[in-house]
């Protein structure tokens, strides 16, 4: 019991001495590269020092990224634009909440609740009102397009994401995502499919897009392979067995339908 109190005096003591600016540089390294329960700690440690827009935004990114908790993720975006109103990428990050919520509404035919996808276009606008050329996570206004079925515009903003940075797993998926719902380019949907997972092999809408794709172009072993791949990666994602197998008859329904 004296060790544990004694290592957590050390922890505190240890944080007491660096200063603000080295605690969010640490915390910020630190999510980017994933380690998400250190970077909390690092970035807490920074607020309790000061309280900074760009140290809740950091805040605000590890909830979203590495919890995917919503809602926590916008309370810290708040207080960012709290303590500065026009602070960008709070802005930003709170457009990227709301098309979040949206896709949270979709139904089976691919509608979700308007409110939301208007919410997100309102902090789009205020972003881009201060900035046009503001390029980080471009690809979210893409994915704004697509859900009004906006594809030329659409395709034009992920392909624009794509210039800015050619390693964008996301931008690709949202391309391919574009190709293959709204303009029916399977042969151009399946590549960039695979460009994004090349780039990430752990997201499991890219596999099950790439076997959606596989079926239109009647490529029945890359189908076969993707749809067992994809019912894998839902139980590494916590899915039982079971759940799994209905989620992949289901979807295999619809793509038949």
């Amino acid at each position: 019991m004296k060790r544990l109190l004694l290592l957590a005096v050390v922890g505190t003591a240890f944080h007491c001495g660096r200063s603000y600016e080295d605690l969010l540089q640490h915390g910020s390294e630190l999510r980017k590269g994933q380690k998400w329960a250190e970077a909390k700690k690092e970035l807490f440690a920074a607020a309790e020092k000061k309280q900074t827009p760009e140290v809740y935004k950091e805040l605000g990114n590890v909830f979203l990224l590495g919890e995917q908790n919503l809602s926590e993720a916008e309370g810290y975006y708040r207080k960012a634009l709290a303590l500065d109103p026009n602070y960008i990428n709070a802005e930003f990050n709170m457009a990227v909440i709301s098309m979040k919520k949206y896709e949270l509404t979709l139904d089976d035919k691919g509608k979700g609740e308007a409110a939301l996808l208007e919410e997100a276009n309102n902090w789009f606008k205020k972003v881009y009102a201060q900035n046009p050329n503001f390029g980080v996570g471009i690809e979210e206004m893409a994915k704004y397009h697509y859900y009004r079925r906006d594809y030329k515009q659409a395709l034009e903003t992920v392909q624009k994401a794509i210039s800015v940075d050619n390693r964008n797993a996301n931008a690709y998926s949202i391309a391919g995502q574009v190709y293959f719902s709204g303009l029916k380019d399977y042969k151009q949907a399946f590549e960039n499919f695979e460009l994004a997972r090349s780039l990430n092999n752990k997201d499991a809408d890219v596999v099950y897009f790439l076997w959606a794709t596989s079926e239109k172009l009647k490529k029945s072993q890359d189908a076969a392979q993707f749809k067992t791949r994809y019912e894998q990666m839902l139980k590494k994602e916590g899915l039982t067995a079971e759940q799994a197998r209905e989620r992949v008859k289901r979807l295999e329904n619809q793509l038949k339908g």
